[in-house]
């Protein structure tokens, strides 16, 4: 099956800048704390007058708040039930976040987090390697992927058939698909070519008891060193999974689906 690959913004009704305002918020995240307009446009890449007017609509509509004195700018308390929404959905700190990092600080690979969009993969978070590239917001095609695999492994077989239906999977290579859901569910892992031979990828399903949606755990390097390393490297990966769950008081994030 054919890999299909969509990047964000490809789509005509997306709206660019509120994209960048949920960006600019994310950023606050990250840094925690209250930002200069040109520290947000470096780190955003967007220019200046971009910026200002970006960042002048958010406080308009309360979702900045800016002070004069050192002109710089805060999320307001507009936004605090949401923040405390997010944080009952997947914990104080962002758990996921925090593990793709550690993840990639040990290997040294491409490590990401992605949940089915209709008939994708999308990646919500990434942790990259210097000179490497994982872009947040890319969608893979869920049937033919090693990270869609993955996640159909979390479905009954009634759900996978509707899936496929809709994909337009003949009934042949349906058949030898469920084949390889099965053995995916038993192993707890997939691995495979990741968008070329060059690169090859692993792919641990999420279980769903402390997540909000289905999430598959990715790890891509060179095919050549994930191929022979395999199993040493699915037993890292669940190594850190069972460690963050204790980490993260208990979050449910260890094993299979």
């Amino acid at each position: 099956m054919a890999v299909k690959v969509k990047r964000p913004g490809e789509r005509r009704s997306s709206s660019r800048t509120a994209t960048r305002a949920l960006d600019v918020m994310e950023l606050f995240g990250t840094s925690r704390k209250a930002l200069r307009a040109v520290e947000i446009g470096n780190v955003l890449e967007i220019t200046p007058s971009t910026t200002n007017q970006l960042l002048k609509t958010m406080v308009d509509s309360g979702h900045l708040v800016f002070d004069a004195r050192s002109k710089t700018y805060l999320p307001s308390p507009r936004l605090a039930k949401f923040g405390g929404w997010v944080v009952e959905m997947y914990g104080a700190g962002g758990p996921l976040r925090e593990l793709i990092c550690q993840i990639q600080d040990q290997l040294d690979m491409v490590v990401t987090v992605s949940t089915p969009n209709d008939l994708f993969m999308q990646i919500i978070d990434s942790a990259i390697p210097e000179g490497k590239t994982a872009e947040r917001g890319l969608r893979i095609s869920l049937f033919g992927s090693t990270i869609g695999n993955a996640c159909l492994s979390m479905l009954d077989g009634e759900e996978v058939a509707r899936l496929a239906y809709r994909a337009r999977i003949e009934p042949d290579d349906l058949e030898r698909l469920q084949g390889g859901i099965a053995k995916i569910r038993e192993d707890g892992f997939c691995h495979g070519p990741s968008m070329g031979d060059s690169v090859w990828s692993i792919a641990v399903p999420l279980p769903r008891g402390g997540l909000p949606v289905p999430a598959v755990l990715g790890l891509a390097g060179p095919a050549g060193d994930v191929r022979s390393r395999v199993n040493e490297l699915v037993g890292t990966l669940q190594r850190a999974i069972a460690d963050y769950q204790l980490a993260a008081g208990g979050l449910d994030l260890a094993g299979a689906a």
